[in-house]
């Protein structure tokens, strides 16, 4: 190095400048590349491990009542163009269509799957995200593939209800849920498979794999 650096003194003024320049723009990239490794690398592990959600205080549940996937009401309709049904797979669009109707639009889980199904909302069976606003214009998503408890805490004291993904009872099916709220140190979950009442704590699904947030659109 010493040796490099005393060619360069000894190179004349306008190469000298060139080669500190060269340098600098190596030294640049290659931090470049070292925080690019680590932004991919926190998205692999997040989508393929899952991270634990805890909150830092309580935050009051933003509804009371919310919609199930098998409510018999929709749970035989089928998503998009496939032959999978609401009540096996509807998990998504239910969280979708409730945390709609906590921005006080109306809508249930058979009026959304027949709106993205009329605008080609899905691909197969699963959810085109971008396709919601299409849909329903009064309402955007949002979402970061690197996220955590300050995030979800963020939306809550916003009023918006996060939608996460998670591996239903720890098992490796893969479900969506959402946060309504937290209480003694647990983020609480209206969970399209349980009761419509009751929240429960996210900790029973364990680690999250994903999250998006519906707002109003802009």
């Amino acid at each position: 190095m010493k040796l490099n650096l005393a060619r360069i003194k000894s190179l004349p003024p306008g190469k000298r400048l060139a080669c500190r320049l060269a340098i600098v723009v190596l030294i640049a990239v290659a931090i470049a590349l070292v925080a690019l490794a680590f932004y991919v690398g926190r998205i692999y592990y997040i989508k393929v491990f899952g991270i634990k959600l805890v909150p830092s205080k309580d935050y009051p549940i933003l509804m009371q009542q919310y919609d199930l996937q098998n409510d018999p009401r929709w749970s035989d309709d089928e998503i998009g163009s496939t032959s999978r049904r609401m009540g096996n797979t509807g998990c998504l669009i239910t969280s979708v269509s409730t945390s709609i109707k906590n921005l006080g639009i109306d809508m249930d889980p058979k009026e959304l799957n027949r709106l993205l199904s009329d605008n080609g909302g899905y691909q197969g069976a699963d959810l085109l995200w971008y396709k919601i606003n299409e849909s329903v214009p009064e309402v955007d998503y949002d979402y970061e593939r690197i996220f955590s408890s300050k995030t979800i805490e963020k939306d809550l004291a916003a009023g918006l209800m996060p939608i996460v993904n998670v591996k239903y009872k720890k098992t490796g099916y893969t479900h969506w849920v959402l946060i309504v709220g937290a209480q003694d140190g647990e983020f609480l979950i209206f969970d399209p498979l349980g009761d419509g009442i009751s929240p429960t704590p996210l900790s029973e699904h364990g680690k999250v794999y994903a999250y998006r947030v519906i707002k109003l659109a802009e």
